[in-house]
């Protein structure tokens, strides 16, 4: 065996993977980081850093043209996967791990193979693609200027009046659909005047499933969405170690076990976040709509310890799908790097946003 080889088979032992979830998809996308944890895999937190591209669920036409500038932006030796079905995702990763080691030519792998009804060439870019920024498909990356662009389809600043009437540069800018710690094919589009957003749209690129896959009686599904959440937020505020926590009990959670066994552990985490002096000098003073992002999340840490201790939660109702308009006000007025910890600690449900409701919400 030659050194190169080697150091491929080596390095396809723990590979990076970029984990894209569709909205619909969230069962799938559980599954998948519930095995990348087991195995010890690496979450890529970008296309440049990943060496394993997986899709949960089935693109739709949009979020397909996203996730295959992704894959162009990826370096080889890489590979790229499909997992729709739960069952299939062991096996699955196994064949990804196998083809990366071996570097073979071909397309995206699934299980069973003949799931697979898109072929791609793994040498070639996506048609009509030049390696654009991630976070956009064709329809979204450009945007009326002049017909000018900048590189990597950024729209050129224009002008606009600041809060103090001065015309200012105002810089246009998307962030999603492919993001670590984001909801699923969500697209937030900012207009940033230095680094304060001045305005926003937040649209859904793909119709979900319609029905949430945390609104379950069962309160093992009510802490398990909590602590999703939760670690969606850690991860996003960089502090990777009680989200992992959160994930694993997450995991223990979905996979059967009682909210009772976990409680002191759930409880033991959550005391930790609220006892955080960076944490709260990290949140504070960043609005989120109607409350700011310190009492949304006390309010989530609250709903997740009542969760493992029994207490029954209000019924608001049946489920609704998020208010994309109020998420794109809520990040408005507030610095760029604050815009993810908003999304993060709001955590929209896109598995609501259904195909009859269409994708645009501004």
């Amino acid at each position: 065996m030659d050194l190169r080889r080697l150091l491929l088979r080596l390095a396809s032992a723990r590979p990076h993977v970029l984990l894209v979830a569709l909205p619909g998809a969230t069962e799938a996308r559980l599954a998948v980081e519930a095995e990348l944890g087991r195995r010890g895999w690496a979450a890529a937190v970008s296309p440049a850093d990943a060496d394993v591209l997986v899709v949960a669920g089935p693109p739709a036409p949009a979020m397909a043209a996203v996730v295959d500038r992704v894959w162009a932006q990826m370096p080889e030796p890489r590979v790229r996967v499909v997992v729709e079905a739960v069952a299939h995702v062991s096996g699955t990763l196994d064949a990804a791990a196998s083809r990366l080691a071996d570097r073979a030519p071909g397309g995206p792998v699934g299980h069973p193979p003949e799931e697979c009804t898109e072929a791609h060439d793994e040498g070639a870019s996506a048609p009509g693609n030049s390696g654009g920024h991630e976070h956009g498909g064709p329809d979204h990356g450009g945007h009326e200027h002049g017909d000018m662009e900048m590189p990597g389809g950024l729209r050129m600043a224009d002008l606009g009046e600041d809060r103090d009437g001065l015309m200012l540069d105002r810089l246009h800018v998307a962030l999603g659909p492919v993001l670590p710690d984001w909801p699923a094919g969500l697209v937030l589009r900012v207009a940033l005047q230095g680094d304060v957003i001045q305005e926003a749209e937040a649209e859904v690129l793909a119709p979900g499933s319609g029905r949430s896959f945390w609104r379950d009686e069962d309160p093992r599904h009510l802490a398990g969405g909590h602590l999703d959440a939760l670690a969606r937020f850690l991860g996003v505020a960089g502090w990777a170690d009680p989200a992992a926590r959160a994930r694993r009990l997450r995991d223990e959670l979905l996979a059967g076990a009682e909210p009772a066994a976990v409680r002191g552990q759930v409880h033991a985490l959550t005391d930790r976040v609220r006892r955080s002096r960076t944490l709260r000098w990290l949140v504070r003073g960043i609005p989120a709509g109607e409350r700011d992002v310190a009492a949304r999340l006390a309010d989530r840490l609250a709903a997740l310890d009542a969760a493992v201790d029994g207490i029954p939660s209000p019924q608001p109702g049946p489920p609704r799908p998020p208010d994309l308009a109020a998420l794109a006000r809520a990040v408005v007025g507030a610095e760029f790097a604050a815009a993810r910890l908003v999304v993060a600690v709001v955590d929209p449900d896109t598995d609501l946003v259904a195909a009859e409701r269409g994708a645009r919400h501004a």
